[in-house]
């Protein structure tokens, strides 16, 4: 069995995310029209709910993709040996204060 290169394993996984970015696209494209169509003629159903539903998912997945394959040209072009942690991060935004949640309860008033 033969060895395989960090490079060739990063460029493998490149072209895999790139076809699974055209899939994705490409059924956002059909499931998009679809929605659009049933918006333009006024006819939201189940099926159109359905369809927005799988393209909101689709979105998300395409938004996943696009980060992975960012990440995988950037291994792409860092050369093997290279650390490109050896720079200091950016320190971690602050989220502000952790908010506390408290439920109430309302009880009906008796009437007397």
């Amino acid at each position: 069995m033969s060895q395989i290169t960090q490079e060739d394993a990063l460029s493998q996984a490149d072209a895999l995310v790139v076809e699974a970015l055209r899939e994705a696209e490409a059924r956002c494209a059909v499931l998009g029209q679809y929605v659009n169509e049933c918006d333009r003629t006024g006819s939201r159903n189940t099926a159109w709910s359905a369809a927005l539903r799988e393209l909101r998912g689709l979105q998300a997945r395409r938004a996943g993709l696009l980060r992975r394959h960012s990440l995988i040209q950037e291994a792409l072009e860092c050369p093997v040996g290279d650390s490109v942690t050896k720079t200091t991060l950016p320190p971690v935004p602050d989220r502000g204060a952790l908010r506390t949640q408290r439920q109430v309860q309302i009880w009906p008033r008796r009437r007397s």
